[in-house]
């Protein structure tokens, strides 16, 4: 079996930055967010700080943001989730406007401008590629230029439970990706749509017409055949359920109805379970004295190591060290 993504791996960049200086800071955040800044409230020894973990497909930032800051910015190519973790977040978007306090969460949605004012703000940020999210919540490939609708207002998850999930997604993403590094651009992209999965459970989107009647009656084995087949030959590479229903010559949703009512799974939950296959024969192929766990369980796109274990476990009925030190 080849390296899990042809081209490798992607650099993973780690920027902070400090400063007392309002032009500073606006020049700063010109280029981070491509917005259009006037800022109040710097100095008396207070500083502006900003870090972000930057993985090309998502960044994940913690801003520090003394004083008043108000600004205005242009439609974006990328989500943005704010959790705000003190002070005020104030945001009138699309002529709807929202005030937050910490622990809210603010979406700002792709291809929306946003005016905003924070008082003596932290805050939690993170965005993700429009075409991720739209890839992630099913939008077929002949739809992937139309903005997705948001049912939830701007700061209000669909439930703290989907408050929790976003924020452990977070974490689990800061935590893996949190300083200079080249990574498997299989795991950059798959920990991409599992933080654009947890923005789709806090804030549900529109994503597709109603259900059509061809969707059930495409669900079929030979839907489900077609569909494996590809995913067999391409789990290798990063893969969108859209792009999954497109060569199974289907709608994203009648792919999902045919994989519940043959399989009893779903598509990604297939692709996964083909990865951890993948990623037991390597182990089992590997030199321990080279070879770790770590190493294989990112190359195939597991962001948590616990977790894979785990799933590796309850497949093969051991661990994936003991498999790894059990060459043959």
């Amino acid at each position: 079996m080849t390296s899990a993504v042809e081209g490798g791996t992607v650099p993973v960049l780690r920027t902070s930055f400090a400063t007392r200086d309002a032009d500073e800071a606006r020049d700063f955040l010109d280029a981070a967010y491509g917005s259009s800044l006037r800022l109040s409230g710097l100095g008396g020894g207070v500083s502006l700080r900003y870090e972000r973990i930057d993985a090309g497909l998502f960044t994940v930032d913690r801003i520090t943001l003394p004083g008043t800051l108000s600004f205005a910015c242009e439609p974006l190519d990328a989500m943005i989730v704010n959790d705000v973790r003190a002070g005020r977040l104030e945001v009138d978007s699309e002529g709807s406007e929202e005030r937050a306090g910490a622990g809210s969460l603010v979406l700002n949605p792709a291809g929306v401008p946003y005016t905003a004012q924070s008082n003596s703000c932290t805050i939690n940020s993170a965005s993700l590629a429009a075409g991720v999210v739209r890839d992630t919540a099913g939008v077929p490939i002949g739809g992937r230029t139309a903005p997705l609708r948001y049912a939830a207002a701007p700061v209000a998850p669909a439930t703290p439970a989907a408050a929790r999930l976003w924020r452990a997604a977070v974490d689990l993403a800061a935590d893996q990706f949190g300083r200079d590094q080249t990574l498997p651009a299989l795991l950059v992209s798959n920990t991409a749509r599992l933080l654009a999965a947890a923005a789709l459970a806090a804030f549900p989107a529109q994503v597709a017409p109603d259900p059509a009647p061809a969707d059930e009656t495409d669900a079929t084995p030979a839907t489900v055949r077609r569909a494996t087949a590809f995913i067999a030959s391409h789990a290798d590479r990063d893969i969108t359920l859209a792009e999954i229903a497109d060569a199974a010559c289907v709608t994203p949703r009648a792919l999902q109805y045919a994989f519940r009512r043959h399989l009893g799974t779903t598509p990604l939950a297939h692709l996964r379970t083909v990865r951890l296959d993948a990623a037991h024969r390597e182990l089992l192929a590997a030199d321990p004295a080279t070879a770790t766990v770590t190493g294989i369980a990112m190359r195939w796109g597991f962001a948590h190591v616990g977790r894979f274990a785990a799933h590796y476990r309850e497949a093969y009925g051991t661990t994936p060290s003991t498999t790894l030190g059990l060459r043959t």
